[in-house]
């Protein structure tokens, strides 16, 4: 028997609406598998920008570490450190040079990325034997002279391998917007190396350098154990250098890198870069000789 028109009309209608909603139903849930790809892409494209960055090579500077407790000034080093890129390795040095009861300490990163860990860490203690002690991965997340830096969080370059990516959205912070990128650790050699669950990154969405970072016990925590950020940058001489790095703690410590010089471009001895020279790493440093830097593009935030 015949719907009547009315009938009709509220049938077809609801059949109608039953069809779009199906179509919106599959669009909806292809949008979401398209975009999680580019989503992934977009986020490591970021990494990738800030890993190909122009740091120097070779590159030196002079940085002066403060380390605080609510604000008050506890102790204080100046650290000379020259590093030299090969390939995917780099290579980066790191002499303390005050205090003088400290002076002489050193160590040697060696980020390649062929490495179970990603990285290799060699140091040099002038007391006691004065011998080179190669550094277990186990302890690559050691404070550093007692601050919250540990060797991990000096390095050049953010690890990829085994790790997925992920875009987080985008922030406003005080030295400029940034895009956020989480970082889990995927694989097992890579879960085995990190010392994080995830780690968020502050990647500048104007210029290829880091703004900050967050880092998580476990992947699915909200609440970081420590927090990175990175209050001014420059680009001097074509390369691209922190002004200014504070990482704090949860326990109301935090430390701060302040650049007290730089050169992109340095002439150096070979050996400073090898383990086996640590011990004459702050001789050899002294023997750099700089070359004036390029005329120095727009300083940065």
């Amino acid at each position: 028997m015949p719907l009547p028109p009315r009938r009709r009309l509220i049938g077809a209608a609801c059949r109608v609406a039953a069809a779009l909603a199906a179509v919106l139903a599959a669009g909806v849930s292809g949008a979401a598998g398209a975009a999680g790809e580019p989503q992934e892409t977009r986020a490591r494209q970021l990494v990738e920008a800030y890993n190909t960055r122009p740091f120097g090579n070779p590159g030196w500077r002079r940085v002066r570490l403060e380390l605080r407790t609510r604000n008050e000034v506890t102790r204080d080093f100046v650290v000379e450190n020259a590093w030299s890129q090969s390939g995917n390795v780099v290579r980066t040095v790191f002499v303390l040079d005050l205090p003088e009861s400290l002076r002489g300490t050193d160590y040697l990163l060696v980020e390649d990325p062929v490495e179970p860990a990603g990285m290799k860490v060699f140091l040099h203690l002038p007391a006691g034997s004065g011998r080179v002690l190669t550094i277990r991965p186990s302890r690559f997340g050691e404070g550093l002279l007692g601050s919250d830096f540990g060797y991990r969080d000096l390095r050049m370059r953010i690890p990829t391998a085994g790790y997925a990516f992920h875009l987080a959205g985008r922030q406003e912070l005080a030295s400029g917007s940034a895009w956020l990128v989480d970082a889990v650790p995927v694989t097992p050699a890579a879960q085995q190396s990190a010392q994080w669950g995830r780690a968020r990154y502050y990647l500048s969405a104007r210029d290829p350098v880091l703004l900050g970072a967050d880092f998580f016990p476990a992947a699915g925590d909200t609440r970081p154990a420590k927090q990175l950020r990175v209050p001014g940058y420059r680009r001097i001489g074509g390369a691209w250098t922190e002004t200014q790095m504070v990482m704090s703690a949860a326990d109301a410590h935090s430390s701060t890198l302040t650049l007290a010089d730089f050169n992109a471009a340095v002439s150096y001895d070979p050996r400073l870069f090898e383990p086996g020279a640590l011990p004459a790493a702050a001789r050899l440093l002294a023997a750099l000789a700089p070359r004036p830097a390029a005329p120095q593009a727009r300083a940065q935030r």
